[in-house]
């Protein structure tokens, strides 16, 4: 029995979600105080909202909202992905670990009662693998400095994740490196028409953009990391494992030397 309770505002919220669910939006939603989970589940059934649509909008619920954040130019330095998949909770966290670090090379931290970490994998033997599977097309998540898992049961033979990749890090460089490649070719710009003459200030506006470029560099990046997750989730959903690294290579060799 889950012993969640929620209060009034967490109870509509709960009851509006699993009506959205149900495909019933004219549904008219019960008023109900704080309870525990169960009777919300009770009450909700009672006014005909299915069982199944309740319970899966508990466990949006439980699950919370996204943290808030800002992209701009440099792109979020958290990248959210939340999916409903298939499974109970210790296949698809097993599944998703296996992806993590055997699919884009990442070190797991932590892994446990439906939760996970894992970081960045660093040293020669780390880079060289990621190097290698990015060879293949694959293995982008490697790079990121941290990703967190949440994994709960919907109680509708779901579970809903929210993946969490923080990419601060990289989006710091980027930052710095976008400053300083205008601030330095500015600059530069600016000395060299003291001598040569003030037409040449009308380069400035293009050495800014070459730094803005870089920084805009990682708002793609930014949508490639959401992209690579749906795609690691979309694995999970359909059950399907890394392939392994050496016969992965070998094999694409192989068509390489024989084309059809």
């Amino acid at each position: 029995m889950d012993a969640t309770r929620l209060d009034r505002d967490a109870v509509r919220r709960v009851l509006r979600r699993a009506v959205e669910l149900e495909g019933e939006g004219q549904r008219s939603v019960p008023d109900v105080d704080a309870i525990d989970a169960e009777s919300v589940v009770a009450a909700a059934t009672e006014v005909g909202i299915p069982e199944e649509a309740v319970r899966r909008s508990l466990a949006v619920e439980r699950l919370g909202p996204p943290p808030a954040g800002r992209g701009g130019l440099l792109g979020h330095a958290v990248v959210v992905v939340t999916a409903e998949l298939d499974g109970d909770v210790v296949d698809v966290l097993a599944l998703l670990d296996a992806w993590l670090v055997r699919g884009h090379h990442m070190r797991r931290d932590r892994l446990r009662e439906g939760t996970g970490s894992w970081s960045r994998r660093r040293g020669i033997v780390g880079s060289t693998f990621r190097n290698l599977r990015q060879v293949t097309g694959e293995g982008y998540l490697g790079d990121l400095e941290r990703i967190d898992v949440v994994v709960l049961d919907s109680g509708a033979g779901t579970c809903l994740v929210r993946v969490a990749a923080d990419r601060r890090a990289e989006r710091r460089v980027r930052g710095a490196t976008g400053a300083a490649v205008g601030t330095v070719t500015t600059a530069g710009t600016v000395l060299a028409a003291v001598a040569l003459g003030p037409l040449l200030l009308l380069v400035a506006p293009v050495t800014v953009a070459a730094g803005a470029g870089i920084a805009v560099s990682g708002r793609r990046r930014a949508r490639r990391v959401q992209g690579e997750i749906d795609r690691v989730l979309d694995s999970v959903d359909h059950q399907l494992r890394p392939t392994r690294l050496v016969p992965d290579l070998a094999q694409r060799v192989v068509r390489r030397s024989h084309p059809a």
